[in-house]
């Protein structure tokens, strides 16, 4: 039976007891005034469901007299910033997706996965080809005294234009490469130049490959690995503030429904108050009941108020918890209206075992992910630091071709003989085919050799690297224990909620019958009003404590996610991976 279909039994009861008391009474009882049973949900807020815990949809509430409900119209109906009809209905799912969007503590993580991910492709840059070009023009006169040179008037005029280009890459092997291209054009006055103009062109490859000490291990290399593991790195703390921001919304959301369905319980109790108030109030006139008890009542009634009021505020703070977690802008829209969950707090079992939990919890959590990420950190530097004991043995090759050719000076002298070959004469082009024509190489193939004796920079690194790997190691082994522990009190939680949601609902059950039987007991003249009044509260108690029962209940549920890594499964949420292509 639901508690307002035991009202409206109470009240056939009540009015049929105060017909039988408006007679003149063989027995008459001066101070067992007969009041109000259980009062239904009277919603001030909006709220997500107004029938009770167990119950059925309840009846319309009876009226006492004209005096009924004027207790709840004296109760304060509006609260500060809120614009009254402004309601933004709100499920679960769509309050975590307004944090994921808005929350500025995912904004920050969002951003830190970004600047990680820039980080990352920028240490690719290193191995970008670089092309370099060189433009330079040289005008010369100077004193000569040697005669053979033939330079007029004592002086040797010299004019050059010369451009080289350059291409030059690092590779992910630790060696690197060259392409340079040399072009020039000179004249001059000396009489025995050959060729003036004169075009010269080279072609000069040069590559250089590390055998031992930065072979597939360089400074760059290196830096790449590093920065693409902090980018998995940021990635998985940016996961971790997304559970906890998970949870937290959830925790928020239900203490919301909580303050709504506890105003609404408290409300009631004003308007059960109220119309005892009003019963005692007629049993006085009629002279069945004496004045004192009105007094009490009238106490009870402010009390009553005060916990409404109280409960008032309470949605208004548990609202603004909740706004601040899924509203980004101080200046939405939404920072005026009313949150209705269209979520209420359920009752789902939760069955999971403890081996299972504990390697969920392993598999998922990133702050694991996080410890491993380190260690593998951790190696790289080790790696790149042992890498540098060895000594340093680059081999280097070089191919240098050339290319000539100019305007001869010599057959403008009239029987001079002429010493220039016939493939030299000619203009740039003709340097260029002399170039390619491969008929002028220079070869050079060599290496370097150095060695550090003790080299104890490196090996200190390497000594480093061993001790933060122990010490990452021990770290990891605490965050397991950790965990375990999280793990086993959520799971712990989650049962101890799930027995107190059965205790309590079965002790609402049992207020609801103590206080049927008290008023029954009232109309027989067996009881007091303080003793009903007594039963109200008790029965407002035990509601109240099953609803938040209930609520810490979907709460445990919603820690024990985080705790597992599951929330977003949970949820239906998927994190996109980020990208490390460069």
């Amino acid at each position: 039976m639901s508690l307002r279909n035991v009202l409206c039994l109470v009240f056939t009861l009540l009015s049929s007891g105060l017909a039988t008391l408006s007679a003149p009474a063989q027995n008459p009882v001066t101070d067992t005034p007969p009041v109000g049973a259980v009062a239904g949900v009277v919603a001030q807020q909006p709220t997500p469901s107004a029938t009770p815990p167990g119950g059925q949809a309840p009846p319309s509430l009876p009226v006492a007299d004209q005096r009924t409900k004027r207790a709840l119209d004296e109760l304060p109906t509006t609260r500060i910033g809120i614009t009254p009809g402004r309601i933004l209905r709100l499920p679960l799912r769509e309050a975590i997706l307004m944090a994921l969007r808005n929350n500025q503590d995912i904004e920050v993580e969002r951003a830190n996965v970004q600047i990680a991910q820039q980080n990352a492709r920028g240490a690719y840059g290193s191995y970008d080809p670089i092309l370099q070009a060189a433009v330079q023009f040289q005008s010369s006169t100077s004193p000569t005294a040697q005669t053979f040179i033939g330079a007029e008037g004592g002086a040797f005029k010299r004019k050059q234009l010369q451009f080289t280009p350059t291409l030059v890459q690092s590779l992910p092997t630790g060696g690197n490469y060259s392409i340079t291209f040399t072009n020039g054009r000179e004249t001059n006055n000396a009489g025995s130049a050959g060729l003036s103009p004169q075009y010269f062109s080279t072609l000069d490859f040069r590559f250089t490959q590390p055998l031992f000490r930065n072979f597939r291990s360089s400074v760059n290399e290196r830096q790449v690995k590093v920065s693409r593991k902090q980018l998995t790195i940021s990635d998985a703390q940016f996961r971790q503030r997304v559970l906890t921001t998970i949870a937290a919304v959830q925790s928020a959301y239900w203490d919301l429904v909580f303050a709504i369905r506890n105003l609404n319980i408290q409300r009631d109790a004003v308007e059960l108050a109220d119309i005892s108030l009003a019963v005692t109030r007629r049993q006085v006139e009629v002279g069945t009941s004496a004045p004192i008890n009105v007094v009490e009542n009238e106490s009870e009634l402010e009390n009553r108020k005060n916990a409404a009021i109280t409960a008032l505020q309470q949605i208004t703070t548990a609202e603004n918890q909740l706004k601040q977690l899924i509203l980004g802008d101080p200046q939405a829209d939404e920072w005026q209206a009313a949150i209705e969950p269209t979520d209420d707090v359920d009752f789902t079992p939760v069955e999971l075992d403890v081996q299972q939990a504990l390697a969920s919890a392993i598999r998922n959590r990133p702050e694991l992910e996080q410890i491993r990420l380190q260690q593998e950190l951790n190696d790289i530097e080790r790696l790149f630091a042992e890498n540098q004991r060895k000594p340093q043995v680059d081999v280097f090759t070089a191919l240098t071709l050339s290319g000539l050719a100019g305007t001869s000076r010599l057959e403008s002298i009239p029987g001079a003989p002429v010493f220039i070959n016939p493939r030299f004469i000619g203009s740039y082009g003709t340097a260029l085919n002399n170039l390619f024509s491969f008929d002028f190489p220079t070869y050079t193939v060599g290496a370097n050799i150095s060695f550090t004796f003790r080299n104890r920079t490196a090996n200190a690194v390497v000594g480093r690297t061993l001790a933060t790997g122990r010490q990452l190691k021990a770290q990891e082994r605490n965050l397991q224990q950790s965990i375990q522990v999280e793990v086993r009190n959520g799971l712990q939680a989650v049962a101890s909620a799930r027995q107190r949601v059965e205790a309590t609902r079965a002790a609402r059950i049992a207020a609801e019958t103590q206080l049927r039987g008290e008023q029954q007991r009232y109309a027989a003249g067996l009881s007091t009003t303080f003793l009903i009044l007594d039963r109200q509260n008790r029965l407002s108690i035990a509601r109240g404590n099953e609803i938040q029962a209930l609520t810490d209940y979907n709460k445990a549920v919603a820690q024990l996610q985080r705790t597992l890594g599951t929330s977003l499964t949970a949820n239906g949420i998927e994190i996109a991976q980020p990208d490390q292509n460069p």
